[in-house]
């Protein structure tokens, strides 16, 4: 304590002023109301009060401050001010530049500024005021200047903004129970004490309910400045319902503000889930591909195992026996046969991986071939419906449109039960269309529904030709309805793209 005390004197007496001359008497009257706003005597509220100033610029709190604390000076009483360097010596000079003597009056330790970060750090224990601590040291700053005071009943003006430092730091429920202790103690002592916070503190929508708190735990509250100078109750009246006007406004704001959050993170989470679901559909439909490739390389081994190698076998055979016997005609003849045979299953096999026919006629020409060959393999009566005047393509769009044709195709013969399909190609200045429509029995809806939803639940065949009309800017359609319908929709004019497009612009 005498550490701080010693501190407050070396202070006043750098400030110190001239005393005013004896002759005039002090009054409350002398200091300046226009000015300062509107203020009442510092101990009208009684001998025990806690009120709470809130204030928007510092000079405006040093105008307020010097009345308060220059009342209590002039009445005899005591005063403590604990504040930051600059409104001790901003109060210290608007007290002096009043005729008042700080100097003397720290002297008679009636005025004792004290410092609000040195004061607060010695009663903080673990980032909270320590009661005991508290009344230790608050008490006995208190107990000097209550034995000050001249009088028979001695009161104390005191001034702490130590709150508005913790509130300032984010400790919030620290400055709320600083205030409780100054209640408690204010059951001791006869001050009547005035707290300070800067309005700009108060700035954000979740401030509200701590706002309250501290206007709670206060007896009296005095608006910012700007309000306490307001002259007549008309101007009041009219700043009020201005206020009222933009605090429904601000509600009305904060309350769409909300509901657009809401939707925003109801939109958030299902993207993320869709996103989830696209991931998995991919991590699925890379995985389908690659045991279709395996599969795929397998019935190409076997193709050339079963077929191209047994003719090849046989050859091989036929050719050892005729360099013992050449003049066989019956073995030349068969040998004539295999090796026919062969360049038909290198052929087919060739066709089948990249039919020739697109690069010479494009890919009505190769849809022409290989529906005639399907239909023949398969049993199933395929027909096909292609302008005779297809111009070529792109060699991306009809090397697509080509594998879209088989895949579909497959499909219909591996699934659908179908005896007939119909194909159709067809072309216009902005895009070409395939399609596939088959007699077959159709796609469960609950499997159709997955499938437009998540890309998921219909196999690596569509998925696969999804991916495929991605690739070119297009979209896939499919249809369930007394059979299946596949439409693969490409633009002539698209780019190459690498990745999808969002879900709307997917199935229609």
């Amino acid at each position: 304590m005498r550490s701080l005390l010693s501190l407050a004197h070396d202070e006043q007496v750098g400030a110190a002023t001239k005393l005013m001359p004896k002759s005039i008497e002090m009054s409350i009257a002398i200091i300046p109301r226009r000015d300062d706003g509107p203020i009442a005597h510092w101990s009208e509220a009684g001998p025990r009060a806690h009120t709470v100033q809130f204030y928007g610029e510092d000079i405006s709190l040093i105008k307020e401050l010097s009345c308060f604390i220059g009342a209590a000076l002039m009445a005899g009483d005591a005063a403590v001010v604990i504040a930051t360097k600059a409104h001790r010596d901003g109060l210290t000079h608007r007290l002096q530049s009043l005729g008042f003597d700080t100097a003397k009056a720290f002297e008679q330790a009636r005025y004792v500024p004290l410092d609000a970060a040195e004061t607060l750090e010695k009663f903080m224990l673990d980032g909270m005021p320590d009661a005991a601590l508290f009344d230790e040291i608050i008490g006995s700053v208190l107990g000097r200047a209550a034995a000050a005071a001249e009088g028979k009943t001695p009161r104390i003006a005191a001034f702490g903004e130590m709150v508005a430092l913790l509130w300032a730091e984010g400790n919030t429920e620290a400055a709320l129970r600083l205030e409780e202790l100054w209640n408690d103690l204010a059951q001791r002592y006869p001050f009547y004490l005035r707290c300070a916070y800067p309005m700009s503190g108060f700035d954000r929508e979740d401030h509200s309910s701590s706002f309250q708190r501290i206007c709670g735990a206060h007896s009296h509250v005095f608006p910012v400045e700007s309000y306490s100078e307001l002259i007549n109750e008309e101007q009041r009246l009219r700043t009020v319902t201005l206020l009222q006007q933009k605090a429904q406004a601000l509600e009305t704001e904060m309350a769409e503000r909300k509901q657009v959050e809401e939707a925003l993170r109801h939109a958030k989470a299902e993207l993320e889930s869709l996103v989830e679901q696209r991931t998995a559909a991919l991590r699925q439909l890379s995985a389908r591909l690659l045991r279709l490739q395996d599969t795929e390389r397998r019935r190409i081994a076997r193709d050339l195992h079963d077929s191209l190698g047994q003719c090849l076998v046989g050859l091989k055979l036929n050719v050892d026996m005729l360099r013992h016997s050449p003049g066989r005609e019956e073995l030349w003849s068969e040998a004539e046969r295999l090796m026919q045979q062969s360049i038909s299953e290198v052929r087919t096999l060739s066709y089948l991986l990249y039919p020739p026919t697109m690069d010479a006629g494009g890919i009505a020409s190769a849809a022409r071939w290989y529906v005639e060959g399907f239909g023949q393999r398969s049993g199933l009566k395929v027909t096909l419906d292609a302008p005779n005047d297809l111009g070529r393509l792109p060699e991306a769009i009809e090397l697509t449109l080509y594998r879209v044709l088989q895949e579909t195709l497959t499909n219909v013969h591996r699934h659908s039960g179908a005896s007939e399909a119909h194909v159709s190609v067809l072309e216009d200045a902005e895009q070409v269309i395939l399609e596939v429509k088959d007699n077959g029995r159709g796609i469960p809806e609950k499997l159709l529904r997955q499938f437009h939803a998540t890309g998921a639940g219909m196999g690596v065949g569509l998925a696969g030709i999804r991916e495929r009309a991605w690739e070119l800017g297009g979209k896939l359609e499919v249809e369930s309805d007394g059979g299946t319908l596949v439409r693969v929709t490409v633009p002539l004019t698209a780019m190459v793209q690498h990745e999808p497009q969002t879900q709307s612009g997917l199935v229609a």
